[in-house]
């Protein structure tokens, strides 16, 4: 019984050390991309920043952040923080809050009773843009990046305009029509 414990802690031991010899490592060619986002020269906190390449090839991908209270951002290709490639992006910026959705509770209270859960009525949900809605878009963002082969860590996305703070109503028919 000695043998066996001695065994998976050695085994425990090698995994581990297999795991920290692999933080840290990338995919070649990503450089380091971080920025900030500003909403008329405000910082913005809590926003998706998406980096779409223009082209494809062998060495493109996209590339997403999440804004922090300062509204910085380190781009992710694959890992957590490890770049973008070298390239041309168009990029799209949103923040949303929903409200309305059912809790995860009552999920389960209506699974749990699908015959009764027919009968309520489902809660009305909506969304609420927290940004001007074409930054969302990378097609109407206006929003577009080259890094260079060295990186670029002073990417500044400065975002203008009013925000609509409005609840857009979600489309609840499950799979059809506008909202969802």
């Amino acid at each position: 019984m000695r043998i066996y414990a001695h065994i998976a802690i050695a085994a425990l031991l090698a995994a581990c050390a297999a795991c920290l010899g692999c933080k840290g490592s990338r995919l070649a060619g990503l450089v380091d991309a971080e920025g900030v986002v500003t909403l008329n020269g405000s910082p913005v906190e809590g926003a998706t920043v998406i980096f779409a390449p223009k082209t494809f090839g062998e060495k493109s991908a996209s590339a997403t952040a999440v804004t922090d209270a300062t509204g910085k951002f380190k781009l992710t290709t694959s890992a957590p923080g490890d770049g973008a490639y070298p390239g041309d992006y168009m990029i799209s910026v949103s923040k949303d809050r929903t409200e309305g959705i059912m809790s995860f509770e009552e999920s389960k209270r209506r699974a749990a009773d699908p015959d009764g859960a027919g009968k309520e009525p489902v809660p009305e949900q909506s969304v609420v843009h927290e940004l001007p809605v074409k930054y969302g878009d990378i097609n109407s963002s206006g929003l577009a990046v080259t890094i260079p082969e060295g990186g670029d860590k002073n990417i500044t996305l400065a975002l203008e305009g009013e925000v609509d703070l409005t609840p857009h109503k979600i489309n609840a028919t499950r799979g059809s029509g506008p909202g969802l």
